[in-house]
């Protein structure tokens, strides 16, 4: 999976979390937002995969959480992320701004 650490983190606007250790390319990515929303994306670098969900401050449990598989290309510019299939294909995109924002292209 590819991935430019430096679009995620002027996205995200913070370091990602190492699961584990940075062998097994697991990182974990978060941003709140003015409204009370949490988005994470978790990825498995060596395993083509990604998880998404979205929280709320006064929800117990989650608006959204899903895993994605076969993961070519995760890109972080113009305040969206953009998730790509392995056929080069759009599977997801979340824009950030003004608020987080879901389009599922292929679920």
């Amino acid at each position: 999976m590819e991935y430019n650490e430096y679009e995620l983190l002027e996205l995200f606007e913070d370091e990602p979390v190492v699961v584990v250790d940075e062998q097994t390319g697991m990182f974990m990515y978060s941003k709140n937002d003015d409204y009370g929303f949490q988005l994470i994306l978790t990825t498995s670098v060596h395993e083509n995969k990604c998880s998404l969900s979205l929280g709320y401050e006064h929800f117990k449990g989650l608006i959204f959480d899903f895993e994605l598989e076969d993961i070519n290309q995760i890109k972080g510019e113009n305040n969206c992320l953009t998730i790509l299939g392995n056929g080069g294909n759009t599977e997801l995109e979340i824009s950030f701004r003004p608020h987080f924002s879901l389009k599922t292209v292929r679920l």
